[in-house]
């Protein structure tokens, strides 16, 4: 994903929890000649994220809620994608800030894995 948007942008922040899939990133990324990508060990559920504010962030994967602490890391204008919601439903969901706003657009269904870290809503149970 970051190798991909590493071709649309000035410069590429890619946070990544398992210490082993950064370091292969990185190694892929020099591989293939791509030098505009900073790639950090860091859980983007709740560490800070000092590089911000952004004008996009991707999540890579789903999220239960779209994440707060990543939505004040938006630029003015910024937006973030996230596929969002519980299984068998999600949605592909695009957040455009503007000001102290929020619009959110969620123009399909779709389904990912659950990223790691990120809070899961508490569940009914007897």
């Amino acid at each position: 994903m970051a190798a991909l948007l590493a071709h649309r942008a000035e410069h590429v922040v890619s946070l990544e929890i398992v210490p082993a899939l950064a370091e292969m990133a990185r190694d892929n990324l020099q591989r293939a000649g791509i030098a505009n990508v900073h790639v950090r060990v860091s859980d983007g559920s709740c560490d800070a994220v000092p590089e911000g504010p952004f004008d996009v962030i991707v999540l890579s994967g789903s999220v239960a809620d779209v994440p707060q602490n990543l939505l004040a890391l938006l630029r003015e204008g910024g937006r973030l994608a996230a596929i969002v919601g519980q299984e068998p439903v999600m949605r592909f969901t695009l957040v455009r800030r503007t000001g102290d706003r929020f619009e959110t657009t969620q123009p399909w269904d779709t389904i990912a894995p659950r990223l790691v870290g990120f809070a899961e809503p508490s569940g009914f149970s007897f």
